[in-house]
């Protein structure tokens, strides 16, 4: 789990630039890869993620849901810069409702982290400062072991343990 202030982040993350999608790349003219920036205080830090690691990442949060909320799949002409802009707009609108959804979520059971899969399809693992607080109760730091998950590019599911 990554940890974070979250009374100080806006309950809508309409209200915040917390998490975008600003750009896609066209890589090797086969394939998208959408760049998603993540701006915590001042850290801020960018993410390339293709289409497919969105879908695993889906099934891996959602897996009891039937239907998924991602924008569909194209099979012919999916590199149309037309149809990458809107699924861009539409990615990101995805992954912000997640990230608020369980923002939501921890705020209510008055913890004070962010779940696993999310912080790391967001790469929180790659800051170290965002696994480690203190509140005026106690100290919480958090072990992170990689393990090799299945399904999304470059993929680690985390096991987390608090002191």
């Amino acid at each position: 789990m990554a940890l974070l202030d979250l009374d100080n982040i806006a309950p809508r993350l309409e209200g915040n630039s917390m998490i975008s999608i600003p750009h896609y790349k066209i890589k090797d003219g086969k394939y998208a890869v959408y760049v998603i920036k993540v701006a915590i205080d001042s850290t801020i830090w960018t993410i390339e993620r293709r289409y497919s690691d969105f879908v695993a990442f889906d099934l891996q949060r959602f897996e009891d849901r039937k239907k998924s909320f991602l924008p569909p799949k194209k099979l012919i002409r999916n590199l149309d810069l037309e149809f990458l802009d809107e699924r861009r707009i539409e990615l990101e609108k995805y992954i912000r409702t997640v990230v608020e959804l369980d923002l939501w979520l921890q705020r209510r059971r008055k913890q004070y982290a962010l779940p696993s899969l999310v912080a790391h399809f967001l790469d929180f693992h790659e800051y170290d400062s965002f696994f480690r607080t203190s509140d005026e109760r106690n100290v919480r730091i958090m072990i992170c072991v990689h393990e090799p998950a299945e399904g999304f590019e470059g993929g680690y599911r985390w096991r987390n343990e608090v002191l």
